[in-house]
């Protein structure tokens, strides 16, 4: 199983929305898919499950449903993580939704992962690989091929324990000065996490229950441009600024690396896993379907253009989910 995180802590960059429509993209490839849901806001869990389902799910008095209900007996120091119930959305497609009081745990998180890194604490460990342990049991109950992970857009303490859990990570950016800025923020906290981490199984977690884990190093695969806006005869107007700027601060900040010599754009770029274009009618009409864009249909409320543009959306994302399944080294019958 391979876990895999769409993060940036820059919002408005599409985040939910991408994990929601590759999630779909991969489940129709045959690749059995776990979503968890570990952002506060639970914007993702309000698009796969509508208002009646998500309230029916919060409020059944069982706490195995959701993401805050299993870790809440860690949070509390009464107990271990619990078993998920997760949630059937679609072939080959789970989700164990989020609840708005896992922003509870945000300050937990941070205290007892401060003291994993000054001693030996049975305590921190468990807060601090809580979130690990539960994609584990998610994973296992359905026997998922991928994990993925929706995150809000922050540096805080839940998302240094969710992606202290994953594999890898694909940034989503925007060809604008808040995304180049985005990358100089997250590329140095992520080797501080990765290090740190790094420090505290060094020192060894022989015969503790951690031990059992596979180690997760949240590496970048590459980065996705959204909201890639073009004319018919030329960019938008300042986007060669950042098609130029972009894949140099990614090696930089994200990579360590130097940049290259020869000034890369968004399309010549290795790093550079796809060029999602601006979807704007299209969004609102899918979320109000609960289907991924790639999937809508006449009946949803596309007309005209929209018809064409589906049918490009659908192109684009398969050889998306082509390109990621590759990278995570995962081979499709």
């Amino acid at each position: 199983m391979k876990s895999i995180v769409f993060f940036n802590n820059k919002g408005g960059v599409g985040k939910t929305t991408l994990t929601f429509n590759i999630a779909h993209v991969l489940a129709g490839r045959g690749v059995r898919v776990v979503v968890l849901d570990f952002d506060p806001q639970c914007n993702i869990s309000a698009i796969f499950l509508d208002e009646i389902r998500l309230f029916e799910i919060w409020e059944d008095g069982r706490s195995d449903g959701t993401v805050t209900g299993c870790l809440e007996p860690v949070r509390r120091g009464k107990g271990d993580v619990l078993p998920p119930r997760l949630e059937r959305v679609a072939d080959g497609l789970w989700l164990l939704p989020g609840h708005l009081a896992l922003s509870r745990f945000e300050q937990t998180l941070a205290e007892e992962f401060a003291k994993t890194l000054a001693s030996d604490n049975d305590r921190a460990l468990d807060v601090t690989t809580s979130l690990d342990l539960l994609s584990n049991l998610a994973a296992e109950q359905v026997a998922a091929d991928v994990m993925i992970m929706d995150l809000g857009p922050s540096l805080g303490a839940l998302n240094r324990a969710a992606l202290l859990a994953c594999d890898h990570l694909v940034l989503p950016v925007a060809p604008d000065l808040f995304s180049l800025q985005g990358l100089r923020n997250v590329g140095p906290t992520l080797r501080e996490w990765r290090r740190d981490w790094g420090t505290v199984r060094e020192r060894g977690l022989t015969g503790k229950p951690q031990e059992t884990l596979p180690p997760h190093d949240f590496l970048p695969l590459g980065y996705m441009v959204q909201q890639h806006l073009a004319r018919a005869d030329r960019p938008v107007a300042g986007y060669a600024r950042w098609a130029q700027a972009i894949p140099a601060e990614y090696r930089r900040s994200v990579l360590d690396e130097a940049p290259s010599q020869t000034a890369a754009s968004f399309e010549k770029d290795e790093h550079c896993l796809a060029l999602i274009p601006h979807y704007a009618s299209l969004v609102p009409i899918a979320r109000q379907a609960r289907k991924p864009i790639f999937d809508l249909k006449q009946a949803d409320g596309i007309g005209g253009g929209q018809i064409q543009a589906v049918a490009r959306c659908r192109d684009n994302f398969i050889q998306i989910g082509e390109k990621l399944l590759k990278r995570l080294g995962i081979d499709v019958p």
